[in-house]
């Protein structure tokens, strides 16, 4: 048997195929039905975690849909372990079989909605660099940032546009992207369907003000009139040292994420 041989029956590569598409380090070693019923597992916990951003469920509950599938799935390591310690009473795999399997582990992982890495991929935090300093002191120019797409909204294979599963939350500091494309820093004042005014800083909310929520202690000068936050919009302003720079109303799709530091 030569290297390449070794390599492809080898304890690594039927632990390599099992994280990159579970089920296919068994089906490799011949364990065809248990490798299947592996997949199916595998594909049913990647449809209801999907479908845990559309339906609202508890704590126990997201504990008992996820936790019990990847509890198997570390499972699937020693069971395939002891299938491959077997092996010397399996026919052996060639070199083009295997090959074959990981290029269908590999497509998997980067074109199926269900793999991890596609998911991260399409969902995964938008990371860049603050190049001014019109955050500070809350964050300062040369941070390294990440917008958390995750945070409010999550990209579903079959929908056209990202689904809303959470709304910012008040005092939110938030990446937007215009209709042209460009983006900018933000924070959240105003929550669909609230009547919003700023009067020398402070934040009016349908008629009250609001004294108490601003980010970090940070206080901020300015004043904007009286705005009504339609159905699915959000009042954002953008700052400069602490002063109203601007403040408009965006859309849900033009959400980028939740901004924060990346080392805190």
């Amino acid at each position: 048997m030569n290297s390449c041989q070794r390599l492809a029956n080898s304890r690594f590569s039927g632990f390599l195929l099992n994280l990159l598409l579970p089920g296919s380090g068994h089906i490799h070693f011949r364990e065809y039905t248990f490798g299947v019923f592996v997949l199916i597992i595998w594909l049913m916990a990647a449809v209801l975690f999907y479908l845990s951003f559309i339906i609202e469920l508890n704590l126990w509950a997201k504990l008992a849909l996820f936790g019990l599938p990847i509890i198997f799935y570390f499972f699937t390591f020693f069971d395939l372990f002891h299938s491959m310690k077997k092996k010397k009473v399996l026919q052996k795999r060639g070199v083009l079989f295997s090959t074959a399997v990981y290029m269908i582990a590999l497509v998997y992982q980067i074109w199926v909605p269900a793999a991890p890495l596609n998911f991260m991929m399409t969902n995964g935090p938008v990371l860049f660099v603050l190049d001014d300093h019109r955050l500070s002191p809350l964050y300062s120019q040369g941070t390294l940032m990440k917008a958390s797409r995750l945070a409010y909204q999550v990209d579903i294979v079959g929908f056209n546009r990202p689904i809303l599963h959470h709304l910012p939350e008040r005092y939110d500091v938030v990446r937007i992207q215009s209709e042209k494309g460009s983006k900018a820093n933000a924070v959240v004042l105003g929550l669909p369907e609230e009547e919003i005014e700023i009067v020398e800083g402070t934040v009016i909310i349908n008629r009250t003000p609001d004294f108490e929520g601003w980010i970090g202690g940070l206080t901020f000068s300015g004043d904007w009139p009286l705005t009504t936050v339609g159905a699915g919009e959000l009042l954002v302003a953008t700052l400069n040292l602490g002063t109203i720079d601007d403040v408009y109303i965006v859309s849900y799709a033009q959400l980028v994420g939740k901004v924060s530091a990346v080392f805190e």
